[in-house]
């Protein structure tokens, strides 16, 4: 079987050429930023609290935090994980090739001005552990992670993605582990938009409406 599902390969916000070459992930960053009126970092940094918070609380510290991104894209919101905390061991997984080499420039590029800013020698912050993979289908064993984060990938997926999405990362993160879901509001998040909130459908994300009604507690 093909390893990009059929419908990986729309061209989700009019994305040119979806998620499927180096022009993509070169205009991502500018391109969302402009869909959402200058937010998309700001959006993104909700999920940074409960990463934080839950690093204060762990119980067993006498080994570095381990956290998965799942759908990584350009990986600039990674940097932000590790601006926050350096301490951690991440890996990050994308499906798309071409936006995982532009999250390594984004790695190599943060871990450069980390090093100027800090004055730190070439081999003091890692690289980035980078995996390409599915979502539905992540290459870790069972537990591997203390904390999984997935920023706006579930109105990109079928309801079936969505509910094997879910269970995956279920299996890699460990039974006292935080799982940090990210993405657009549902149906009765705010009454008032309900009657309006599928209209980001036309911007060519043909999950978005059944993404507002699904359950996603029950995947």
């Amino acid at each position: 079987p093909s390893l990009y599902p059929e419908y990986y390969l729309n061209a989700f916000h009019y994305q040119t050429d979806g998620w499927m070459s180096t022009d993509s992930a070169n205009v991502y960053e500018t391109s969302t930023e402009t869909l959402f009126l200058g937010r998309q970092d700001a959006m993104q940094r909700l999920s940074l609290a409960p990463l934080v918070q839950y690093s204060k609380l762990r119980k067993d510290k006498s080994k570095p935090m381990k956290i998965l991104e799942v759908a990584c894209g350009t990986g600039r919101f990674m940097t932000f994980i590790r601006d926050n905390l350096p301490d951690t061991e991440c890996t990050a997984v994308d499906l798309s090739p071409f936006y995982l080499d532009k999250a390594r420039d984004n790695d190599t590029y943060w871990r450069k001005t980390r090093r100027q800013a800090d004055n730190l020698d070439k081999n003091d912050i890692k690289p980035l552990r980078l995996v390409q993979a599915n979502a539905e289908k992540l290459p870790f064993e069972e537990g591997s992670f203390d904390a999984v984060v997935c920023v706006y990938l579930y109105h990109e997926l079928p309801r079936e993605a969505r509910a094997k999405a879910s269970a995956e990362m279920s299996r890699v993160l460990k039974k006292d582990g935080l799982l940090v879901l990210t993405d657009s509001i549902q149906h009765g998040d705010r009454p008032i938009l309900d009657a309006n909130i599928g209209n980001f459908e036309k911007m060519n994300e043909p999950y978005y409406v059944d993404y507002t009604q699904d359950n996603l507690p029950a995947h």
